[in-house]
């Protein structure tokens, strides 16, 4: 192959990698785990503050803050999380070149060519380069922990040992997967230890321990619970299981991204796409068969040379991690096996190579090269058509909301003196609707209602209330459109509704039944009176400023003639720190009101301290109000 032409075709698959990984950036998840970490990164490039810890895991530990250094380093040029998405794609494009340049260094450029092809094609090595996720940043630090594995034990250049190290260090603080990388470089150590330089390994570790310092002295702080946290998870029953082998599998070879789907819709994406899964299969029996190569090239007789010592290296990679995840006290998860790429697509060309040189002169080339050719035909169709799916249709319990709906959203009231959010939930740090927007708006004034609960009326009459649409209908939904206005509304993927942006109208809504007089209570609140129906009855009442950190719970009780209780509900206020002097507030409760009176109050969520209500000089009267029910 001449120069020239193996630059154009290398070109071509660096073209082909960042298309994939870069095109289209608002389609990509932006839930709130990656809302939490670009939260995160945020606050260090904006100098708020040095994180040192990165987001929760499925573990129960933290994670390292190594995620956030790195997401950050966009975000002090662009802050937006669409330069966190495509930055990440970035790194991952620059993975295919850097796999390519190894694979070149000790097999040539077919093999390198073949490689670069079937990892730039890959669905899984796609789907994880397209969003902030901190095991999203893994595959460039792995193929430079593996490349200067090959250039510290396979060339003796000893003094990579140390980089080798140190880059390890980043792969285990990028996320909890890159542990199974330690065993693998011990087994290292041993296979090759005549070309180890033990002063190295000295350095090597302790620029990793530097790299750990900010996670360590996280970890030792006061009151941290990172000690007992890990005592506690390695406590845990280990049990062993293939469930590594067939998800490793299933990265590798691009299988079952119809997941993406979700469990509802799955079925009408395969509809839409011819069965791929025969090619599919054909690739990881090629990375299989690369691996036996491998392992069976340096097993036999006569002194190994750089090829079939790397062989055996990139074979013991992909075998590795598989090996320590068959035995685990937490679940395996896909992802974990992203510290796997791209091994796989190197095996597989090495073994294909080898193919070309075994057959006729003219048939060897056309198998060998076809082939890849013909399943990253397929992969590539197979990831645009998935990704096609998941921009129009709803995925419930699949695919998230696509970053760029939320982000539309978020530019259209960025400006809004004050901002409210009503959708299914009200704190960022549990629900999906809060946590995205908290991080989109950070720097506008914004607010979280719970619509299913509270409806929030702001007094400020140029207040925007986004109201957010939910599986189930918000109760609160009604009365907000009564309230506003549409100024704006935005189409989310099929079946799942509209974003509606609305703005006060010019008459302002009051309780159907009044009372007498308005009561205050003792946190500010001023009950103004009642409405609703026998089965969803509200208070409405308005808040004020309030200085407390103390939330508070609404609550109400049906009574029959006699006195008894026949029905009672709380419902949540919405954060006292989101209290706003003159908001009218509605507390929307669903229950039998059918008796004579509803007794209602307030008291604090935490210490369950009633709030009192005032008479008219100011002192305590009673802890509740009677109403007459509907």
């Amino acid at each position: 192959m001449s120069p020239r032409l193996e630059k154009i075709l290398a070109l071509a698959i660096f073209a082909l990698a960042a298309a994939l990984r870069l095109g289209r950036p608002e389609v990509t998840e932006f839930k709130r785990d990656e809302a939490a970490l670009y939260s995160l990164a945020l606050d260090l490039a904006e100098f708020r503050a040095v994180p040192l810890r990165g987001i929760g895991s499925s573990v129960g530990l933290p994670n390292a803050p190594m995620s956030v250094y790195v997401f950050a380093l966009p975000l002090f040029v662009w802050k937006s999380p669409l330069a966190a998405t495509l930055f990440v794609g970035v790194l991952n494009t620059a993975s295919v070149g850097l796999a390519y340049l190894m694979a070149r260094r000790y097999w040539g450029a077919r093999v390198a060519l073949l490689a670069a092809l079937l990892y730039a094609a890959a669905p899984w090595a796609i789907v994880y380069s397209r969003k902030i996720w901190a095991q999203n940043l893994l595959p460039l630090f792995v193929v430079g922990y593996v490349f200067t594995a090959l250039l510290a034990f396979v060339e003796g250049r000893r003094r990579w040992l140390s980089a080798h190290l140190a880059l390890l260090a980043v792969c285990v603080q990028l996320h909890l997967s890159g542990l199974s990388l330690i065993p693998l470089t011990g087994l290292w150590l041993v296979i090759f230890r005549r070309n180890v330089d033990w002063r190295m390994l000295g350095w090597g570790i302790l620029a990793g321990a530097a790299l750990f310092a900010p996670f360590a002295w996280y970890a030792i702080g006061a009151g941290r619970g990172g000690p007992a946290s890990l005592l506690a998870l390695l406590n845990r029953p280990a049990v062993f299981s293939t469930d590594a082998l067939s998800l490793a599998a299933l990265v590798a070879m691009g299988t079952d991204l119809h997941s993406l789907a979700g469990p509802q819709a799955f079925r009408d994406f395969l509809a839409t796409i011819p069965d791929f899964t025969g090619l599919l299969y054909l690739g990881g029996a090629l990375a299989l068969a690369g691996a036996f190569s491998g392992v069976w090239r340096w097993l036999r007789p006569g002194a190994p040379g750089p090829a079939r010592a790397a062989g055996l290296l990139i074979a013991l990679w992909l075998i590795a991690p598989i090996i320590v995840f068959i035995r685990h006290s937490t679940p395996v998860f896909p992802h974990y096996f992203i510290v796997l790429f791209p091994a796989p697509f190197i095996l597989a060309g090495v073994f294909l190579d080898a193919v070309i040189g075994r057959l006729p002169l003219r048939l060897g080339p056309f198998i060998a090269i076809g082939v890849p050719v013909v399943i990253a035909a397929a992969q590539v169709w197979l990831t645009l058509a998935m990704l096609n799916f998941v921009a129009t249709r709803a995925t419930p319990g699949g695919f998230g909301m696509p970053l760029g709906t939320s982000l539309r959203v978020a530019d259209l009231v960025r400006a809004a003196p004050d901002v409210i959010v009503a959708s299914a939930g009200s704190d960022p740090n549990v629900d999906e609707v809060p946590a995205v927007l908290a991080a989109l708006l950070r720097a506008a004034p914004h607010r979280f209602v719970d619509a299913r609960t509270t409806a929030v009326l702001p007094a400020n009459a140029e207040a925007r209330v986004v109201l957010w649409p939910a599986t189930s209908p918000l109760a609160a939904a009604q009365i907000y459109q009564a309230w506003g206005m549409t100024e704006h509304s935005i189409s989310l993927r099929n079946d799942e509704g509209d974003v509606v942006i609305l703005r006060s109208r010019a008459q302002p809504l009051t309780a159907p039944r009044l009372r007498e007089a308005s009561a205050l209570l003792s946190n500010g609140a001023e009950v103004v009176g009642s409405g609703g129906t026998a089965r969803e009855w509200q208070l409405w009442w308005r808040a004020s400023e309030s200085a407390s950190d103390e939330n508070f719970t609404v609550f109400a009780h049906g009574l029959n003639p006699n006195g008894d209780r026949v029905a009672q509900a709380d419902v949540q206020t919405y954060p006292v720190r989101g209290w706003r002097a003159g908001d009218l507030v509605i507390s929307l409760f669903s229950f039998e009101a059918q008796g004579s009176v509803v007794r209602a109050g307030m008291y604090e969520s935490q210490s369950l301290a009633p709030v009192a209500v005032l008479d008219v000089n100011g002192d305590p009267a009673g802890q509740w109000l009677e109403f007459a029910a509907p």
